[in-house]
């Protein structure tokens, strides 16, 4: 059997990330971004626009991240449940959170694909949320009924008779079926934007960690092992990869590991029969299982939560393997040809974010959504610094909240992975 390839699925046809040549910082800017990720290099596209000088600064390769590493699934959701929402943020806001999460964002981000000229292998397949329990079909029915009455999501609800149509698979129940999404290659959305940031004068600088930050009268001095850098502002687009130095923000902001596996080449027509519509799958159980065929239909994405902090490779392998068979028994003994992972960034709220601490900007917390949420959030924050009416954004007027616990260092993981285990053991039980 060949070897496992770490690397993601998605570099085979759009290229490693590469570094960008390095030159002198400039002494000042007026904008400082601090990673370059879909985040960031949105919003420098955005502020470069808006006739800002901007330096983006990663402490890696640009676009090495989980820009480049996702599922490749495009379109908006929440984790939140809309009653939630309402009794927190009354229901105009959640209306608009929900809003901007399950339609603007995903609109914005079709848009700049057709705007900017990127070819991203994007595929407007919809997208099948799968029943794992049988009692999902009666309250998720309820939930999307509730949904609709507050935004206008195109959605249909999917009878277990029907399921079939959707994903060849016993081990669901119905589910609801989302118009407006689809699939891409990641790696090349992000690499589209940065190309385009470049264009518009953008100055990005790869293994350049912001060691600190300093703001007096008005100027922000970034400080690097290469230099120092004045900016008029600074933006945080760091996400699920925020250094556990920047104070508030490193408190607010968690990083959880996805893992992702590949089959291998299957064919169209066996891909076909297990997905006759071809829908990006995602599912209603708490390992959050995602899968969809790849771009030329011949394979399978499959990931999903095999741990909540980074285990051996061999662990997380094994985990997706089982998973998958679980869902697709004939493929129990299917070659794997890649396997790898990325953080994705997590708030307590379960909510992205967008907005200042301590005079620095921020734009995060996708919570796994963040092929549509993050350049619809670096847009919105680069019209905010821009003072521009349309920064105006729901995730503006939220809250962002640390725990009493929580420094920076996500020790609590491990604990929270055992709890979740015996969680997926008792979901397994309720089915």
């Amino acid at each position: 059997m060949a070897e496992l390839i770490k690397d993601p699925f998605w570099w085979e046809s759009a290229g490693r990330p590469q570094p960008v040549a390095e030159i002198t910082l400039p002494e000042e800017v007026d904008v400082v971004v601090v990673g370059a990720g879909l985040t960031g290099l949105t919003a420098a596209l955005f502020l470069a626009k808006g006739n800002k000088k901007v330096l983006v600064l990663d402490k890696t390769t640009p676009c090495l991240g989980a820009s480049s590493r996702n599922g490749g699934m495009i379109g908006g959701g929440h984790r939140v449940s809309v009653d939630l929402l309402i009794q927190k943020y009354g229901q105009d806001l959640a209306a608009r959170l929900l809003q901007e999460m399950h339609i603007d964002s995903t609109v914005f981000a079709k848009n700049l694909m057709t705007s900017e000229n990127i070819d991203c292998d994007f595929q407007e397949t919809g997208r099948f949320q799968a029943f794992w329990k049988k009692s999902d079909y009666e309250s998720f029915a309820s939930k999307l009924d509730q949904l609709r009455e507050l935004i206008p999501v195109e959605a249909d609800l999917i009878s277990p008779a029907d399921q079939r149509n959707e994903v060849a698979s016993k081990a669901y129940h119905g589910g609801i079926s989302y118009h407006l999404h689809g699939g891409i290659n990641p790696a090349k959305w992000v690499y589209g934007i940065k190309n385009r940031a470049l264009e518009q004068g953008v100055i990005i600088q790869g293994d350049t960690p912001v060691e600190e930050l300093h703001y007096n009268a008005g100027v922000h001095t970034v400080k690097t092992p290469r230099g120092s850098v004045k900016a008029q502002d600074v933006l945080m687009a760091t996400n699920g990869y925020t250094p556990s130095n920047f104070g508030d923000l490193s408190k607010r902001i968690f990083p959880i590991p996805s893992f992702i596996i590949v089959t291998e080449t299957l064919g169209e027509n066996r891909v076909r029969d297990l997905f006759p519509g071809l829908k990006m799958i995602v599912e209603t159980r708490e390992r959050h299982c995602y899968f969809r065929p790849s771009p030329d239909r011949k394979r399978i994405v499959f990931g999903g939560r095999a741990a909540m902090f980074k285990p051996p490779d061999n662990f997380f392998e094994s985990q997706l393997r089982m998973l998958l068979a679980g869902i697709f028994p004939d493929l129990k003994n299917v070659g794997i040809t890649h396997a790898w992972w990325g953080n994705t960034g997590f708030t307590f709220e379960m909510l992205p974010h967008v907005g200042k601490l301590n005079n620095v900007w921020h734009a995060m917390g996708y919570c796994g959504n963040g092929n549509g949420m993050a350049p619809w959030l670096g847009y919105k924050v680069a019209n905010r610094i821009l003072s521009n009416p349309e920064g105006e954004t729901a995730f503006a007027e939220i809250e962002m909240p640390t725990k009493w616990y929580y420094n920076g260092v996500p020790w609590f993981l491990p604990f929270a992975d055992v709890g979740f285990r015996f969680r997926d053991l008792y979901s397994n039980i309720q089915k």
